[in-house]
């Protein structure tokens, strides 16, 4: 791992909250499996994701987007803004047990989009919509939490939603991603590092939760 600056929080996930992950989606398994059905049959002729991912592999990066959604600070965002959904991860599972929140999934990659938003309608998933776009370009009015899968660096993200209307950003990244933290992001920006290291799976090795809060919201909440 590397070197950790004393101003970033760093834990690992309790074994709890990997329970949590499981039984969500052993509880709607029928359902991720017709999804990952769908994924397949649409990567034989769209690049989704790479030609060798399996349905074991899908089934994990499914787990992977519901520990996202577990690893949160502010759980009751209506509205949760996935930032480079690619193939529909992590919004698409994420969606589909969260049924009382609105999804916007966003890809500058019109081919994606198009297969996502089929998907979307073969499953009926009536929360999510997709934007074929990208983040700095779309429209977030009302508070929203924006996620992400190994999509963007930290800078880039942070300057691409920098007027957006956010309060947590969540991004599933490896443990490197701690060296894309530059120091002066500490001034704007809170950071805590949720990793998976104890769920015993090599898939979920050196990966885990990156946590960003604005500071200047909890400063003002403080003063109140």
């Amino acid at each position: 791992m590397p070197d950790i600056p004393r101003e970033l929080s760093v834990a690992n996930v309790s074994r709890e909250t990997f329970a949590a992950a499981t039984s969500l989606f052993e509880q709607q398994y029928d359902r991720f499996s017709f999804l990952v059905d769908n994924w397949l049959r649409w990567n034989k002729s769209i690049n989704l994701f790479s030609k060798n991912t399996g349905r074991s592999l899908l089934e994990k990066h499914i787990v992977h987007s519901l520990l996202l959604g577990l690893v949160t600070e502010e759980p009751g965002c209506a509205q949760v803004v996935d930032a480079g959904t690619g193939g529909g991860l992590p919004g698409l599972p994420l969606a589909m047990v969260n049924g009382d929140k609105d999804f916007l999934l966003i890809d500058k990659v019109q081919k994606k989009c198009l297969a996502v938003r089929e998907i979307i309608r073969t499953l009926g998933i009536p929360n999510a919509t997709v934007i074929p776009s990208d983040i700095e370009k779309t429209d977030i009015s009302k508070p929203s939490r924006i996620v992400s899968k190994h999509a963007f660096p930290v800078r880039t993200l942070l300057h691409a939603a920098a007027d957006k209307n956010w309060t947590e950003i969540a991004m599933l990244k490896g443990n490197e991603v701690l060296s894309e933290i530059d120091p002066g992001m500490f001034q704007g920006y809170r950071f805590s590092f949720h990793g998976f290291d104890r769920f015993q799976d090599p898939f979920f090795l050196d990966r885990g939760v990156l946590l960003i809060h604005k500071k200047n919201r909890f400063q003002g909440n403080e003063q109140q």
